[in-house]
């Protein structure tokens, strides 16, 4: 009788685990059907905002920004920020400051869903800049370039303007956020495509977003890759940088200061996923009261950075160059001090 029982049970257990190994890949199939679509209906969007952005200025935005000295400022995914109902973040932005300058920090580390593709961990920089997963046609979007429709001469519907890449994500900040398209996707991680589905997405110069499959002839990858528009060596040089990628995460800390003061400050400190500190940034924004804020039109308050702290800073003697020492109690500030000092050893150097 006990053989029989355990008999059964064994049959059951084999049957729940076949069913088990039937379920599983039907899932995986559903989820990643579910990233796919979401992917594609990011660039589709992305594309919408390309397609307004030349409706209101007669071209494409620039690839990047490059002063006559040679400083990269800004992108042309920074660009479009207003024509993905980002106006707030795009206003917060100094246009005479680079990229990269502290005071453009607060925006540059917001992460934007339709710069990010579905089941990428990979989501910021070591150095707290969010990323994009998707890169342009260095025909179309280069050093200070500003193309039409009218020099696309094989039409929109045959000219690719962005698709996913394979890896080497880039900040969506960043100036030189383009990639020659090559003839083989998902050939490493500087080439277009998603392994995991074996192709990828790219949007067209008419908005239309198609999938590419790894099947698809270099023939046919050089014809797009060749498309006129064809941009110059020089137009189209990017430093040789590669971004350490990860999965990382930005905590708010709020910081004493009397509430009823001129601004309110808080740090933000980059993580990775260990949970250990890497960048350490501090900021204020006007304490407005409600009606204040709805007089200035601000969804958002604005945030200003005032201080970054790194594993040499002297804490207290720095705090007490801005205005925070004057907005606290000696207490508060002593408070403060002892907060990011205990942050800050914990800093990887």
């Amino acid at each position: 009788m006990a053989k029989q029982r355990w008999i059964n049970v064994g049959v059951c257990l084999g049957i729940c685990l076949l069913l088990v190994a039937l379920i599983l890949p039907a899932i995986q199939q559903a989820r990643e059907a579910a990233r796919r679509a979401t992917s594609k209906n990011t660039l589709r969007h992305i594309g919408l905002a390309l397609h307004n952005y030349h409706e209101t200025h007669l071209c494409y935005p620039p690839g990047s920004v490059i002063r006559e000295d040679g400083q990269a400022m800004h992108g042309w995914l920074t660009m479009l920020l207003p024509y993905l109902s980002q106006n707030s973040y795009f206003n917060r932005i100094d246009f005479n400051k680079s990229w990269d300058n502290p005071v453009n920090s607060y925006v540059l580390s917001k992460s934007y869903p339709m710069y990010l593709m579905p089941g990428i961990e990979d989501d910021f920089t070591s150095t707290g800049f969010s990323l994009i997963h998707n890169l342009g046609n260095p025909n179309l979007l280069y050093r200070n370039s500003n193309v039409t429709f009218e020099q696309m001469k094989n039409g929109t519907a045959h000219t690719w303007a962005i698709g996913e890449v394979a890896g080497n994500y880039q900040p969506w900040g960043y100036p030189y956020n383009w990639r020659p398209l090559g003839t083989k996707l998902c050939n490493g991680p500087q080439s277009y495509g998603r392994p995991a589905w074996n192709g990828g997405h790219f949007v067209f110069a008419d908005g239309r977003v198609s999938f590419l499959s790894n099947e698809t002839a270099p023939e046919i990858l050089l014809q797009l890759a060749t498309a006129p528009p064809i941009a110059t060596k020089e137009q189209t040089t990017k430093p040789a940088t590669t971004f350490q990628t990860g999965t990382f995460r930005w905590e708010r800390i709020e910081l004493l200061s009397n509430p009823q003061g001129e601004n309110y400050y808080f740090a933000n400190v980059l993580q990775d996923a260990e949970e250990r500190p890497l960048v350490m940034k501090l900021y204020f924004y006007a304490n407005l009261t409600e009606e204040e804020r709805d007089q200035e039109k601000l969804v958002i308050p604005v945030s200003y950075f005032f201080l970054q702290i790194d594993s040499t800073t002297d804490v207290a003697t720095a705090l007490k160059a801005t205005s925070l020492s004057k907005a606290t109690t000696p207490a508060q500030f002593q408070a403060n001090v002892k907060t990011l000092q205990q942050m800050q050893k914990r800093l990887q150097k």
